[in-house]
């Protein structure tokens, strides 16, 4: 592969300041793209993110009694493992609101992206910048699904291929130390990508045998990792696995679909011409790197460890796409599945780059050309989102008609009012648990692979909503009064329309407020213990 060898007498040379610079210039790009979009909404439009910020909460409040969520839920920590996003943010509602500290929790998960290809470039021996284009899959489709586990698990992912490159190259304890934590951190984020990186801690093992003095610093790393899957598979066990609707020939016709999985995220073409014009920023970067390693042909590294460290990163890079190609759109519950292999695939590719010559005038030029490159995606995006905030203010409005910890069912019939091409409403009232606690007619907590889940509802100390179908959220026209409704104090109604007819079987739910299309009820109901128990 054409670049640089940035062996241990391969230093960047130039004047420290510019090197400071580039730095700088680099972690305020990174705090831009990642947290602009985020902060200038009072509520992100992705789809999921509202339950991430309610199980956020569930962590923060489950011991307090005025919340109620002890009552409904008990942890399964080891076999849904899911729970860096969620301890996080429970840890900023320590000193933060709850969606203020949700948001700074997603934005520090979402920045592992162009940190974590850093790692890996460095552990390429080339200049962490070139990772500076892993910002190019921060805001795309899985983003707005509110994926930000799955998008985090890619940046610990290429972390962990860096640095067991690293090892492999230079192995130290302290290398060793910091991969074992990595993974760590990659298990207890997303336990799907973790398998992955076992497995390519293998590859690189066996890549690197007989290129490198020994390859025991991967020995440590790879046992703990596999210690841990073993542990987490047996644990696992305990729940139902869904069986695997393989797409076998490959379905090669999804290639041409590629972009739009990974990058249509709004309502028209506008996003796609934004992507298209960053995109081709990194093609212009790619050929100019490209000429000036073909132009220093003598520069080009000549021991046998570039080929294989690269051919290593190719292997990822094949079976992400691989995986794009032959696996199902849903698995169990879980929905976009084969989608965000592409975005796994193409976030790796930056990698690939030629690196930059070796001074610090190239570093800090690279970095303000990425810049100029990738910050019109971002203001692109924090528009959308600020766009999207002027639509929830009349949510803003009748939520505040809620008391504490009520008990909660909602239906959203109405998707209209946001760029977005993934509704961004049908999950959004999940923040009245996440300010407020109590109980909600829909939770993630009812999906198996949730690192938490409903009590049974046979325990005499359990108050736990009624199960609903596959799907129920976004079915609104499934809801019976009777079948549902029973369980419930209170019902929040995203429709143009007027909803009365829903509750007309039962006089005592009546209409308490109404803002443009949210429409709120309440059934009064005698208290049957002392306040701020029962709600």
């Amino acid at each position: 592969m054409p670049g640089g060898h940035r062996g241990s007498t391969a230093q960047v040379t130039g004047p420290a300041p510019l090197s400071w610079l580039a730095w700088l210039c680099a972690t305020v790009t990174i705090a831009y793209v990642v947290g602009a979009p985020l902060w200038v909404a009072d509520y992100p439009m992705m789809t999921d993110f509202p339950f991430h910020a309610a199980s956020s909460s569930v962590f923060r409040h489950y011991l307090d009694p005025g919340w109620h969520f002890d009552e409904q839920f008990q942890f399964q920590v080891l076999a849904a493992p899911y729970l860096t996003f969620y301890g996080l943010a429970a840890i900023f509602m320590l000193v933060l609101s709850p969606v203020a500290a949700t948001k700074l929790a997603a934005a520090v998960l979402m920045a592992l992206l162009p940190i974590g290809l850093m790692v890996l470039c460095w552990g390429l021996r080339k200049s962490p910048f070139l990772g500076l284009w892993g910002l190019l899959a921060v805001w795309g489709a899985p983003a707005h699904w509110g994926l930000v586990g799955f998008l985090a698990s890619l940046g610990l992912f290429a972390m962990a291929l860096g640095l067991a490159l690293r090892v492999a190259d230079r192995p130290s304890a302290k290398l060793q130390a910091l991969l074992v934590a990595v993974l760590i951190l990659l298990f207890f984020t997303h336990v799907y990508r973790f398998p992955f990186a076992v497995l390519m801690l293998g590859v690189v093992a066996a890549a690197m045998h007989g290129r490198v003095d020994s390859i025991r610093g991967l020995l440590i790393p790879i046992a703990v990792s596999s210690a841990l899957f073993v542990a987490w598979a047996t644990t696992r066990a305990n729940l139902s696995i869904p069986e695997i609707a393989w797409a076998w020939p490959p379905a090669w016709s999804r290639l041409s679909e590629a972009g739009a999985y990974a990058t249509d995220i709004f309502i028209g073409d506008e996003d796609r011409f934004v992507f298209r014009r960053t995109a081709l920023f990194f093609a212009v970067t790619a050929v100019a790197l490209l000429a000036i390693a073909v132009a220093r042909l003598r520069s080009w590294p000549k021991d046998g460890w570039v080929v294989p460290a690269h051919a290593v990163l190719g292997v990822a890079i094949l079976v992400f796409l691989g995986l794009f190609l032959t696996l199902p759109m849903e698995l169990g519950v879980w929905w976009y599945v084969f989608p965000r292999e592409i975005t796994a695939a193409a976030f790796l590719v930056p990698a690939l780059l030629p690196n930059l010559p070796r001074k610090t005038w190239a570093e800090l030029g690279f970095v303000v050309w990425t810049a100029v490159a990738i910050a019109p995606l971002g203001e692109f995006v924090a528009g959308a989102h600020k766009e999207f905030s002027t639509t929830t203010v009349h949510f803003r409005e009748i939520v505040r008609e809620l008391p504490k910890a009520p008990k909660l069912l909602y239906l959203v019939y109405d998707h209209e009012g946001s760029r977005a091409r993934n509704s961004p409403y049908i999950h959004l009232p999940a923040y009245v648990q996440t300010e407020r606690g109590g109980w909600l007619s829909f939770h993630f907590a009812q999906l198996e692979g949730f690192p938490f889940r409903y009590r049974d509802s046979a325990d005499p100390e359990a108050v736990v909503p009624p199960q609903t179908p596959v799907r129920w959220e976004w079915s609104p026209q499934l809801f019976q009064l009777e079948e549902h409704g029973d369980f419930f104090d209170w019902f929040l109604v995203r429709r143009l329309d007027s909803p009365d007819a829903l509750f007309v079987t039962d006089p005592s739910i009546q209409r308490v407020a109404h803002f443009e299309n949210w429409w709120l009820y309440h059934r009064p109901r005698p208290s049957t213990g002392p306040s701020g128990k029962t709600p």
